[in-house]
């Protein structure tokens, strides 16, 4: 009964439920610079993070910007005291920012990139009452691609608006052929499948307002789910001993569930710089209340004949109930060095971002935890050491480190296969920029 097993196998898989989670930029930054300042750049990204944190940021400056960089970020997620083996983030970040003027007020417009250096996407099914790190589990596999377009209003006012696409996943397996009740080695079946990558896109928009010392920013970046649409179409004849039972037999199942989500987000952020050092402190609202349930929605179609056969009905979907939160994150700078040819900047920062998930109910088992975060990093400016470039060079490097608060999680059924759960985690992160501009 090898394609018996086979067609199980199938369904088992399009039924189980698919881990939902935010995508790699929301979980571990963009760009060296707000990297190493916890992301406390609403008020002032104004290079190629900003398509992300704020995309009014873009207009600020009138230079050409090319940008490209790497992340690594490396998770230790712990059950029990085992280490989970969720996956490493690592790929390149990049991207450009094209100035101009209208009317003497500068506009920009900006292509910003992150590509995973292993899959451009993933699928991974997971039984529903299994435990599992659901906001990071399998979460970096993900291409991500941002556009923006921004215009300075007034003197020191600027907005901006943009869009970002992530890969979407699709697929069918179609299986024809014959299939022998008594007799295996006359059962035949002829498969293929077809897997599309298609995009889904989300709006951000953003105010950035710069009088003096001070800049304020405001960036808003809606919600959006990736599903993972499977179909499992099976068709041909059933055959017992007697001979064709039933002629042109079929089972098509369609199965639709979301593989991926990002809350809606309202980042209200402000800094102050006087002069050599600069300070940021950024308060950001995510709506994770809209974190939909990972139950696929489930449509089988049976023609068998007259053959008896019926299918258990499925569960109804049991909202996680996760509830919205707010981040906190400050950040800080100091030019430490500023001469002719050479510049060095020191910064740091800290975030705070409690768990939507605290009380989330049975059979469902998330875990998820309270995380503090911490960053430093350096931003080195290179200037007018050669002919080929009139601007300066900038590197920036950032290392972060996240704690995943201890959590307890004691269960109320005596039958689970789990029992209690002790976890904790961590992550350790890099990121380098490297920034070419031009007049």
């Amino acid at each position: 009964m090898t394609r018996s097993l086979a067609i199980a196998a199938c369904l088992v898989l399009a039924v189980a439920p698919h881990a939902a989670r935010a995508n790699p930029v929301d979980a571990f930054g963009y760009g060296a610079r707000s990297v190493s300042l916890s992301g406390a750049v609403t008020a002032t990204a104004t290079d190629d993070s900003a398509n992300y944190y704020n995309p009014a940021g873009l207009a600020v400056s009138d230079d050409l910007r090319i940008e490209l960089g790497y992340i690594y970020v490396d998770p230790t997620l712990k059950m029990n005291g085992g280490d989970q083996d969720v996956d490493r983030n690592y790929g390149v970040q990049g991207g450009v920012v094209l100035p101009g003027q209208i009317a003497r007020h500068n506009v920009a417009f900006s292509l910003g990139l992150f590509l995973p250096a292993e899959r451009i996407s993933r699928i991974r099914a997971l039984p529903l009452r299994q435990p599992r790190w659901v906001l990071f589990d399998n979460r970096p596999q993900r291409l991500v691609i941002t556009t923006s377009l921004a215009l300075e209003v007034i003197d020191d006012l600027y907005v901006g608006a943009g869009l970002t696409y992530l890969s979407n996943t699709g697929g069918t397996l179609a299986m024809g052929g014959v299939a022998n009740l008594f007799d295996e080695e006359q059962t035949a079946f002829f498969s293929g499948v077809d897997v599309n990558l298609s995009a889904v896109r989300y709006p951000s928009a953003g105010i950035m307002f710069t009088p003096g010392d001070w800049s304020f920013g405001l960036a808003f970046r809606d919600e959006f789910e990736l599903g993972l649409d499977l179909t499992v179409d099976v068709g041909g004849d059933i055959a017992g001993t007697q001979g064709v039972a039933v002629e042109d037999a079929s089972f098509i199942l369609v199965t639709t569930s979301t593989n991926l989500f990002s809350p809606r987000q309202l980042a209200l952020g402000a800094a102050y710089s006087p002069g050599r050092w600069s300070a940021a402190v950024d308060l950001t609202w995510a709506q994770w209340s809209h974190f939909p349930s990972e139950a696929s929605a489930i449509d089988i179609d049976l023609e068998f004949g007259s053959l008896p056969f019926e299918l258990p009905p499925t569960d109804d979907p049991v909202s996680p109930q996760f509830r919205n939160i707010v981040i906190t994150r400050v950040g800080g700078e100091y030019v430490a060095v500023d001469s002719k040819h050479f510049g060095l900047t020191l910064r740091g920062g800290y975030s705070f971002e409690p768990t939507p998930a605290d009380d989330v109910p049975a059979p469902l088992s998330y875990i998820d935890s309270a995380k503090h975060g911490a960053s430093l990093g350096l931003g080195f400016r290179f200037s007018e050491f050669s002919t080929v470039f009139e601007r300066p060079v900038l590197l920036d490097l950032a290392g972060s480190y996240t704690r995943m608060t201890p959590r307890t999680y004691l269960t109320d059924d005596a039958a689970s296969a789990v029992g209690d759960l002790e976890t904790e985690g961590h992550f350790l992160g890099f990121v380098s920029t490297l920034s070419l501009l031009f007049p």
